[in-house]
């Protein structure tokens, strides 16, 4: 008898035991929530009894649907699998009330106690119309029954779609946390490995990454012989794209586009650090060497491994590259700086801030009390450490070449004054000597003017006047008469002419003098008033200026004498610290035709133009020209 009874009780003893294992105990629910993962049971195939609270789940087997989706092969059996999970809560809540916060890969419809309480994705028998759902730590209303047995069941079905594994994206079956409603954002970053601040700082990144890329990529369209620019510049917008992808995924419940987009990034990120070495090359100046190539088709290798195989993939194509990276570019910078680049120095720190910060990241990221802001950092300094160093390398060697074409610039500047200074002067000396050519040809001319034709007219002019008129009839004293005053004018002009051609008075006194003399002369011989205003205290100029003034004032005054058909006409010229002006006008009928062929108006731009002036010439019909001329002092 008694050992009938020890049987008895030990039966029930080994009852009770593995009843409480097939029950969820909550004794508590601190702070982060409590995560569902121990007690469940599944079964392929698909019953709407299996929702039923009092179903009998005794010869399910057991599952653990937090692990990797892809780790579960016994999910895989069917379209749609049942899960059951019997909770005992064992504590007061306060009046508070529960969320159940889930992350899931795939689609599924979730009951309490029989009850539905919400659906994520789409589940169907047909393969091709499930559709995959990630909440990723969205809270639903959890009204658990206190001291009683609850029964939560989940109808499940795998995702259609390609899964790859994404360190930042784990992809579990069916995680579930039970958590207070005001603590379900605690529990939402701990299921998904992501902190909204941290998602947050993944912008602020984008945008550092962006601006250097646009920085780096213009300075090699402006400096095309600087390899290292583009490179560069790919790598950190290649970086950019995935920095920003990634934190576009954080969007993405659906897990098709989801794993689109995060399969397009993992495939760029090798390419990056591929570019971020044959930048390193070009900016220390190495010879890519057969062990060059080497690594690039190495890279290129990773470059698939990162979506396949499961899990493993990222590895080989993410955490190798980069480990391989933190030694090599030491390396590497040690040669450049035997090579003579100190600089490379900066780049052998900057790979080991980067070694140091990625295995701080790696090693809290995991932690359920994570420092945050330990591990931004470490994040941060790891992912900065090396671009910062490259940027600091290639500004200093821009600034350096702008500084070295500042001064060249600054020598070329200085060479080409001294050549313009030396060109003017040269000038100076070619326009004195012209003058003095010109002065010393208009000389000769005046003097065989005045001595050699004005001599033959005086000769032939007195001989005219020795004949005797008392023989001659009307006619013939009428033709005696008009030879002998066209002799006369025409002694005069050539000596008016000869006189005008250069005048002792301009040598000796200047233009003001010359003019003055030069006036009273015209206004004795011509029946046109001429009226000289000379401003007071004008001095002297430039012997050129004056020289071409004058003739300026010959050929106008000319053209006023032989066609303007004026009674009046005014010489003006003044002067102040920057400009020289000189005035001409005459009240006759306006613009005429130089019989000359314009010759003479040609002249008179030609010598302005040589003086730098600008010549203004105002035409009012019948009522006379005005011609201005400016010449700057």
């Amino acid at each position: 008898m008694k050992k009938l009874l020890s049987l008895i009780l030990l039966a029930i003893f080994h009852l009770g035991v593995y009843a409480q294992k097939e029950v969820f105990r909550i004794d508590s629910l601190p702070k982060e929530g409590v995560l569902l993962n121990k007690g469940w049971k599944f079964h392929a195939g698909d019953n709407p009894d299996f929702a039923k609270p009092d179903f009998d789940d005794s010869k399910w087997e057991s599952l653990d649907p937090t692990q990797d989706v892809m780790d579960l092969k016994s999910l895989k059996v069917g379209n749609i699998i049942w899960m059951r999970l019997k909770l005992l809560p064992k504590i007061e809540f306060d009046n508070k009330f529960l969320a159940l916060i889930v992350k899931q890969t795939g689609a599924s419809e979730i009951y309490l106690n029989g009850k539905l309480i919400h659906k994520f994705g789409h589940i169907s028998k047909n393969t091709e119309e499930i559709k995959g759902y990630d909440p990723m730590g969205k809270q639903i209303s959890f009204p658990l029954i206190i001291q009683q047995n609850n029964s939560l069941a989940v109808r499940f079905s795998y995702p259609n779609t390609f899964l790859v594994s994404d360190l930042n994206f784990p992809n579990p079956a069916f995680k579930a946390v039970i958590n207070y409603v005001e603590n379900a954002v605690i529990s939402s970053d701990i299921i998904n490995s992501l902190s909204l601040r941290a998602h947050n700082s993944g912008h602020i990144k984008t945008g550092i990454f962006l601006f250097i890329a646009a920085f780096h990529l213009l300075l090699f369209f402006q400096y095309r012989h600087k390899k290292a620019n583009l490179f560069f510049g790919i790598y950190t917008l290649l970086t950019t794209y995935t920095l920003f992808s990634s934190n576009i995924t954080y969007f993405i419940n659906d897990l098709y586009y989801r794993n689109l987009l995060t399969i397009t990034h993992l495939l760029v990120s090798p390419i990056a650090d591929l570019c971020v070495l044959i930048a390193l090359y070009f900016l220390l100046e190495l010879k890519r060497d057969k062990f060059f190539y080497i690594i690039v088709v190495c890279f290129l290798i990773t470059v698939p491994t990162m979506i396949y195989p499961y899990k493993t993939g990222q590895l080989f194509g993410f955490v190798l590259t980069k480990l391989f990276l933190c030694f090599y570019i030491p390396f590497i910078s040690l040669r450049a700086y035997r090579n003579g680049k100190k600089e490379a120095v900066s780049i052998t720190i900057a790979a080991i801030l980067f070694f140091v910060g990625m295995t701080i990241y790696i090693l809290i990221r995991d932690s359920a009390n994570k420092p945050w802001i330990l591990q931004e950092m470490a994040f941060d300094i790891a992912l900065l450490a090396v671009p910062m160093a490259i940027s600091y390398i290639l500004a200093t060697e821009y600034k350096r070449n702008y500084l070295q074409l500042s001064d060249n610039l600054t020598e070329f500047q200085r060479i080409a004054k001294e050549k313009q200074e030396y060109l003017q002067s040269q000038n100076f000396k070619l326009q004195a000597a012209l003058l003095q050519g010109q002065t010393i040809e208009r000389k000769r001319v005046a003097a065989d003017l005045h001595d050699n034709l004005g001599s033959t007219l005086s000769a032939l002019w007195l001989s005219v006047d020795m004949i005797d008129k008392s023989k001659m009839n009307d006619d013939e004293r009428a033709i005696h008469q008009n030879l002998r005053e066209n002799l006369e004018k025409a002694y005069n002009d050539v000596r008016l002419l000869s006189h005008n051609l250069l005048p002792e008075e301009f040598e000796k006194q200047g233009l003001v003098p010359t003019l003055q003399s030069f006036v009273r002369k015209i206004s004795k011989s011509s029946k046109i008033k001429f009226d000289l205003q000379i401003a007071e205290g004008f001095g002297r100029v430039d012997n050129k200026i004056e020289f071409e003034l004058y003739c300026i004032c010959l050929e106008l005054v000319n053209n006023i004498i032989k066609h303007s058909k004026a009674t009046e006409a005014k010489i003006e010229i003044s002067k102040n610290e920057n400009q020289l002006k000189l005035t001409v006008e005459d009240n006759g009928v306006g613009i005429y035709e130089n019989n000359s062929d314009g010759k003479g108006m040609k002249n008179v731009k030609a010598r302005v133009e040589s003086l730098n002036g600008i010549w203004n010439l105002q035409n009012i019909e019948n009522k006379g020209v005005r011609s201005e001329v400016l010449i700057p002092v």
